[in-house]
């Protein structure tokens, strides 16, 4: 019975180290403005990060990453593979360009509690595309497996005082994308002011009103996901939201604009 009870706990212990881990996500700031965080599902104190590495696909073109922030006064490697260049390789369908970012091995003492981000980098996003997402290349993905591995997700750390292991967990789900059509209407704000919404914030339901025609309002999410699309713009009811903040892409017979709706 004794050895028994010590297998069980075995078993246990095993499997509680196993869940230990990182989900990575994908955060919009503003604009065109991002950041990658590590989301833990466990509390940890001074844990010793060496390296860590993801890579970012965006749709191909002329839109680079810029301004890359350092973590704890360590800087980023970035290294783009373009659509023709993963095409040459034998792999991708030529639409996607790749931005492998890796923090080279050092050393960061970090503390953290369930659930709360670790901002790994922020970042821009130039030339504004409006079309196609941004996403977080899976390891399973063929363009991974085709670059043998070079543009895998991974998070080293040694977490306690043992030895550096991988903790990457996968991406958090409703975060491993982003898209650009969120950002793609023409925002009329600075010089119209013809669109309003009331109340605003609203906990149940909004209007709004304007003095032309509106044709559709679609509500994104910060993470850029469509929640919402109305063809009415009188008693629309958002109940079923999270509370947050929520961006709107009005389509008017005049243009279109976006504005921003806060949930209670």
């Amino acid at each position: 019975m004794k050895n028994l009870y010590f297998l069980l706990l075995f078993f246990l212990t095993v499997n509680y180290t196993i869940a230990q881990g990182y989900t990575f996500g994908i955060v919009h700031n503003s604009d065109y403005n991002f950041s990658v965080v590590a989301i833990p599902d466990f509390d940890v104190t001074d844990s010793d990060l060496s390296d860590v590495g993801f890579t970012l696909m965006l749709p191909e073109g002329d839109a680079n990453l810029e301004n890359l922030t350092q973590f704890n006064a360590r800087t980023w490697d970035l290294t783009e593979v373009t659509a023709i260049q993963l095409t040459g390789l034998g792999i991708g369908d030529g639409t996607r360009d790749a931005f492998v970012l890796v923090l080279p091995p050092g050393q960061t003492i970090l503390s953290h509690t369930t659930g709360n981000p670790i901002t790994l980098l922020t970042f821009d996003i130039s030339n504004m595309p409006t079309t196609g997402q941004m996403e977080l290349l899976p390891n399973d993905d063929p363009i991974a497996i085709g670059l043998s591995g070079a543009a895998n997700s991974f998070y080293n750390s040694n977490i306690d005082n043992t030895t550096t292991q991988d903790y990457f967990a996968g991406f958090e789900m409703g975060q491993e994308s982003y898209s650009f059509s969120t950002l793609s209407t023409e925002t009329l704000e600075k010089g119209i002011d013809y669109v309003s919404l009331y109340p605003n914030p609203t906990s149940e339901t909004f209007s709004v009103s304007s003095n032309v025609e509106i044709e559709t309002i679609e509500i994104y999410d910060v993470l850029g996901k469509n929640v919402l699309t109305s063809s009415k713009s009188k008693t629309i009811e958002i109940r079923h939201l999270d509370t947050g903040l929520y961006l709107l892409k009005i389509k008017t017979a005049s243009g279109n604009i976006t504005k921003k709706l806060v949930v209670e």
